[in-house]
């Protein structure tokens, strides 16, 4: 039996920043800057920075980070820093289901700003309280919908009667 060896594919730190205006370019270079900072102090040498300049956070699909998420998809990605939360996703859905994605890849989660690496324990016990908070949101949208619809419907049913 002739057997091939596993070829390792190399990985790197994804890194990744966004500004949501073109004249913010100052605020990319500062991310761009503090972040290949902390991957010095923490002896990280391979890493890619994936970024997004005039794009709005409210976006879940940006090219820089949709390239990145390929390659985490694909398994090239061993870890992603950014520098908030913010800058990463503007809901907390997205956040949490980026989050969910990363943690079924293997692929911790740091957010330099707030502090958090899902990797720790209390990075994973973040994860726990923003999902739950997420399941929340999810539930109040839906009771006021059905508010909503029980209030048309009584409304309706009054104007008839007039």
């Amino acid at each position: 039996m002739n057997e091939t060896p596993n070829q390792e594919i190399s990985k790197v730190t994804g890194i990744y920043v966004r500004v949501s205006t073109n004249d913010q370019n100052s605020g990319l270079e500062s991310q761009i800057r503090t972040l290949k900072e902390y991957c010095e102090k923490n002896k990280i040498v391979s890493y890619q920075v994936f970024a997004d300049e005039g794009i709005s956070g409210a976006k879940s699909s940006r090219p820089g980070l949709d390239r990145m998420m390929a390659e985490a998809r694909q398994g090239k990605i061993d870890r992603v820093i950014v520098y908030s939360f913010s800058r990463f996703a503007r809901s907390v859905t997205h956040l949490l289901t980026a989050l969910e994605e990363f943690r079924k890849l293997n692929v911790p989660f740091i957010s330099y700003t707030e502090n958090v690496d899902t990797n720790s324990p209390m990075g994973r016990a973040f994860f726990v309280v923003i999902a739950a908070i997420s399941q929340l949101e999810r539930e109040l949208i839906v009771e006021r919908v059905k508010n909503g619809l029980r209030n048309a419907k009584a409304k309706e049913a009054m104007d008839d009667r007039h």
